[in-house]
């Protein structure tokens, strides 16, 4: 079982810091509100600002397609690797540690009915021999490195013949160093030793081929973990953090819980569909089948009942309306009344005004 402790702590650290330390630019990059977004996402659950009642409906189960079933077995490759050089890339399935408990409170057989852990075996099985390739390959590399050391330098045409040159003088003189040792002559056989000398170095540097300097300095060797290479002039320190880096414990992760799954697995069948949660959902789905006929009866009387109360509320509808015409009809009418009235009143005082004048003005 994994314990989620430490996954828990380094969402928070990474949520903390906005993004990883490490930048590894795969594919499309993320906006850093979006990357904080999916850190709070996998930490608190994407109905994190819903109310208690909407979070129960909108809680996920394990079986539900944006789940990463590899986490629900116990490990994840894509989030193992994230930021290495064994990234695998973008990831867009959701760690919930809800989720989770609910595959682990199944027990092994129940569990066996689902083929999550079939699936990270296979995963887990194309890694290991993807790295088994890459572990190949540098070996071969590092063999071919020592193969070279060991070759002769292929000469130019320059260098050959001064290297012929070279022995043709190193045979004549030391036949003359001979000669004069015979002879007696012991100082003069000594310089011709050393020109002799001279000469057998000249040709050793002409033999000597450049990258003997790094060959002889260095011997590479490779991680049979990890694959990674490392070299025999690699300080303590630096191998110590190579085997306590996050590439180095992944792919260890990787390698042991490939053998636990091989033994779970051992013997058993890959299940096929349906999954158990399809199938308690088709018998409640039977069940309600067998309620339609009862539920159709019902539906019906409440329809006739709903229908009698729309006939009665049209009517309703119908009585009020016509009593609204009537009012406003009756408003209408006593409006024009008062305006008539209104109009007479003003006619009458006028008349009088206009009598009122003429008597003034005829006197």
């Amino acid at each position: 079982m994994i314990v989620f402790r430490s996954r828990i702590f380094s969402l928070k650290e990474n949520l903390a810091s906005g993004v990883s330390r490490k930048k590894v630019r795969i594919g499309k990059q993320r906006p850093p509100m979006d990357t904080q977004r999916a850190l709070l996402d996998q930490l608190m659950g994407k109905e994190r600002n819903a109310s208690f009642e909407e979070r129960e409906k909108m809680q996920r189960h394990f079986w539900d397609d944006d789940v990463c079933k590899y986490f629900l077995v116990g490990l994840c490759p894509y989030d193992l690797f994230k930021n290495t050089k064994s990234d695998l890339g973008e990831y867009d399935k959701v760690f919930d540690l809800r989720a989770k408990s609910e595959y682990d409170a199944l027990p092994q057989e129940e569990k066996d009915k689902y083929p999550y852990q079939w699936d990270l075996f296979d995963l887990l099985k194309r890694l290991i021999d993807e790295c088994d390739r890459k572990i190949q390959r540098n070996k071969e590399r590092c063999e071919a490195d020592e193969r070279l050391k060991n070759e002769p330098k292929k000469l130019n045409e320059e260098e050959a013949k001064r290297l012929g040159q070279i022995q043709d003088e190193i045979s004549k003189l030391s036949k003359e160093a001979e000669e004069a040792g015979e002879e007696g002559k012991i100082e003069q056989a000594k310089i011709l030793t050393m020109r002799v000398e001279g000469l057998r170095g000249e040709a050793e540097q002409i033999m000597k081929k450049p990258e003997d300097i790094r060959l002889n300095t260095r011997q590479l060797m490779v991680c049979e973990v990890s694959g990674v290479l490392m070299s025999t002039t690699d300080s303590e320190s630096r191998l110590k953090s190579l085997y306590s880096g996050k590439q180095y414990q992944g792919w260890k992760k990787v390698r042991d819980f490939y053998a636990e799954l091989q033994k779970i697995i051992a013997g058993k069948r890959r299940p096929t569909r349906p999954w158990p949660h399809e199938t308690k959902r088709n018998g409640r789905r039977d069940s309600r089948e067998r309620e339609k006929p009862r539920d159709r009866e019902r539906d019906g009387d409440r329809d006739r009942r709903n229908r009698s109360r729309d006939r009665r509320d049209r009517s309703r509808d119908r009585d009020r309306r016509r009593r609204g015409h009537r009012d406003r009809r009756r408003d209408r009418e006593r409006s024009r009344d008062r305006s008539r009235d209104r109009e007479r009143s003003r006619d009458r005082s006028r008349d009088r005004d206009r009598r009122r004048r003429r008597r003034d003005d005829s006197r």
